[in-house]
């Protein structure tokens, strides 16, 4: 691989860019006792990485077109970032924003990432929305090596407003949506925009494909670092900055599992629906095939 040049403490080897991959015809999956319990051990983990939502929604996936801003870094490797995660995006079937649109995904590196997130929230409130002192909390959670948020909005199943419903002082979210049956939901969450910011003295020997594959996880899902690693969990790049053993080189097949399940998921899905959507891409071969689709030359 040829090296980049960084404004970060050590130069981070550049992934190759991606060649295209064609499709082939699937292979028969067979279903051996050690991969069920492994699809399980897939469930528990993913379920248990997702953030609760504070208050009783669906989780809060992307609808629009991803829009990249990458600050911090020099324009070469900010390229070949985006690019890695922009590609990634497009694996799930997501799509990616035209030239010149508006951003509704930062990521970026400093020297200090604590500093600059609250140096962020008196210079940039509509970053934060409305975020709660509980989800501020969070932003600070795991690793420490890098700081992460989302903003999010509830709107209609098929993505209209809510309307505003006043009950007394009080005014709440309504929809007149009809929504047949009590199993479904009226509303979906909508993830706005997300927030990665590195700190510089923790990225340096992580290479550009690893904090790529990083960040795509963490705007892509309102999902939590691992700031140390348990001999019961599977691999995965949310432990790139995590103690102990060394961290995979990219997203791994559970990561592929969690993202393509979590994206399959119906519209109106809320926490317990992520166990059986990771489960399920681990047993059906999704993951395996993302996986390798997506694999670096």
């Amino acid at each position: 691989m040829a090296a980049v040049g960084l404004s970060l403490p050590l130069a981070a080897p550049a992934l190759a860019q991606a060649q295209p991959v064609v499709d082939s015809a699937p292979e028969p999956i067979v279903v051996t006792g050690e991969r069920a319990e492994q699809a399980k051990a897939a469930g528990k983990q993913g379920q248990a990485i997702t953030q609760r939502p504070l208050e009783d929604y669906p989780l809060a996936r992307r609808y629009a077109p991803l829009c990249l801003h990458i600050f911090g870094i020099n324009r070469e490797a900010g390229e070949v970032l985006a690019e890695r995660i922009t590609a990634n995006a497009q694996v799930l079937g997501l799509r990616a924003g035209d030239k010149g649109c508006k951003p509704n995904a930062w990521i970026g590196f400093v020297r200090n990432s604590k500093a600059a997130v609250a140096q962020l929230r008196k210079t940039q409130p509509e970053m934060f929305g409305t975020l709660s002192k509980t989800e501020i909390d969070r932003i600070f959670a795991g690793s420490g090596a890098a700081q992460v948020w989302h903003t999010t909005e509830q709107r209609t199943i098929d993505g209209r407003a809510l309307t505003n419903l006043q009950l007394g002082d009080t005014t709440v979210k309504s929809t007149s949506l009809y929504q047949p049956g009590r199993l479904g939901s009226p509303i979906r969450s909508d993830l706005l925009g997300s927030i990665v910011i590195f700190d510089m003295a923790r990225v340096g020997g992580k290479s550009l494909l690893q904090l790529a594959d990083y960040a795509t996880f963490r705007i892509l899902a309102q999902v939590q670092d691992l700031p140390q690693v348990e001999p019961q969990t599977l691999p995965t790049i949310l432990s790139l900055f995590a103690q102990g053993d060394a961290p995979p080189d990219s997203l791994t097949e559970f990561d592929w599992a969690y993202l393509s399940g979590f994206y399959r998921m119906d519209r109106g899905a809320k926490l317990l629906a992520t166990a059986n959507a990771t489960e399920r891409a681990m047993l059906d071969g999704t993951a395996t095939r993302l996986s390798n689709k997506a694999r670096p030359d």
